[in-house]
């Protein structure tokens, strides 16, 4: 099969660019032909003030995505393309130029971009569900997009114009959910309940776990407000003679170091951005994950990565996060922003290691069951076949309809 993948990749890397090339990979490794077709946000630091003006038009529809789309199909002849992220250089220009091309479309659903300026449904440090069901003004009111009433207007005008002009979900044959709750929260915002299909993200991982616990807890995540590590930090006050490991960067890199200062912990470290096989071995050898996020979340990569490790999760309870993690089997769930909650809950596994050690059995087994890499090549093999028989059923039907009509 010839599989056109089309990504925007983000101008600050994450774990979103790392699932689609892995997503690549694996369908090559299957003998499957990929295009890929990737454009960055960074591109437009080279962009002279002119173009650059012309963004919020490019936004709506890039005529030279566009342009770009309709030649590589006419030149490749894909048999299905496979959509991630649009925003903001590709834009939706391209889901129109497919269909122009009768290109069977995929869409991955990584978060809640169409139901959602700032995509994650969180404003002003607040859940919010405001723009759900298709006003996406609300977002120019509360300055959704890196609070900025300008980019909130481009970034609500596009989301509108193409969900009620431009009929664009009516364009996509097939959508991915990443897991249970997303896919209630899409269909609950319009997006199609029978073409929207459930395939979480997967590692190829064989390593064997050592299935002991460590005498350190890690946080894997970008250091932005709604990831809420300071709940994290907080809670080791509580938590002495345990160490905490902060895998990330971000903007609130510095405030969090001061937090530490200011609350006199020790027994917390900043270790920045760490990939790779080194991310693993940290991961091998602690004693478990923290996840403290605030936000609904779509999919926890850590939590699939500590699972492949035979780590159990003590996580907030919310969103996605809350289905990932099932109490008292694979992990513990904490009331969002309560560190004294999150401390008790690692209390009780620090006491008890042998119960650290069968939850994060209990996690590689559910990871060997649910987030393989063959267990995701064949759902996401259905999803195709599916996309491509609704795209030659609606080829059928318009010809049937030209032929009444001649």
């Amino acid at each position: 099969m010839k599989i056109l993948q089309l990504h925007n990749l983000y101008r600050v890397a994450g774990g979103e660019d790392a699932v689609v090339h892995r997503e690549r990979l694996l369908l090559q490794q299957q003998g499957h032909q990929v295009i890929a077709l990737e454009r960055s946000n960074a591109e437009t630091d080279h962009w002279t003030a002119w173009r650059r003006l012309r963004l919020p038009l490019e936004t709506l529809f890039s005529t030279e995505s566009y342009r770009m789309v309709r030649e590589i199909c006419q030149r490749e002849r894909p048999d299905v393309a496979h959509v991630h992220n649009v925003f903001f250089l590709l834009s939706p220009s391209v889901y129109y130029a497919l269909d122009r091309e009768g290109v069977p479309i995929v869409q991955t659903c990584h978060n809640f971009r169409f139901l959602c300026a700032n995509a994650i449904f969180h404003t002003e440090g607040q859940l919010c569900e405001r723009c759900m069901a298709g006003n996406y003004f609300h977002a120019v009111v509360h300055r959704c997009y890196h609070d900025s009433r300008a980019q909130s207007l481009t970034l609500a005008t596009s989301l509108a114009w193409h969900r009620y002009a431009g009929r664009w979900w009516n364009r996509i044959d097939a959508f991915i959910a990443l897991s249970e709750f997303s896919r209630r929260k899409l269909i609950e915002g319009g997006l199609p309940e029978d073409r929207m299909f459930l395939k979480p993200h997967f590692l190829d991982s064989t390593v064997a776990p050592p299935f002991v616990s460590g005498d350190y807890v890690v946080v894997m995540s970008r250091l932005h407000p709604e990831k809420d590590v300071q709940t994290a930090v907080e809670a080791f006050q509580h938590l002495p003679d345990l160490r905490l490991l902060v895998l990330g960067d971000g903007p609130l890199l510095e405030s969090l170091k001061a937090l530490t200062q200011r609350l006199g912990l020790r027994n917390v470290e900043f270790r920045g951005f760490v990939g790779g096989a080194a991310r693993f071995e940290i991961l091998r050898h602690a004693k478990l994950l923290v996840l403290p996020s605030r936000v609904y979340e779509n999919f926890s990569v850590s939590v699939l990565e500590a699972y492949a490790m035979g780590k159990p999760v003590v996580a907030s309870r919310i969103g996605a996060i809350a289905e990932m993690v099932e109490e008292g089997v694979t992990g513990l769930l904490f009331e969002p922003g309560q560190p004294a909650d999150l401390a008790q809950k690692i209390r009780q596994l620090l006491e008890r290691p042998e119960r650290a050690i069968e939850l994060g059995r209990a996690a590689r087994a559910h990871f060997e069951h649910h987030f393989t890499a063959d267990t995701n090549y064949r759902q996401l093999m259905d999803i195709y076949d599916f996309a491509r028989r609704r795209r030659e059923a609606r080829r059928s039907t318009l010809s049937a309809a030209q032929a009444t009509q001649g």
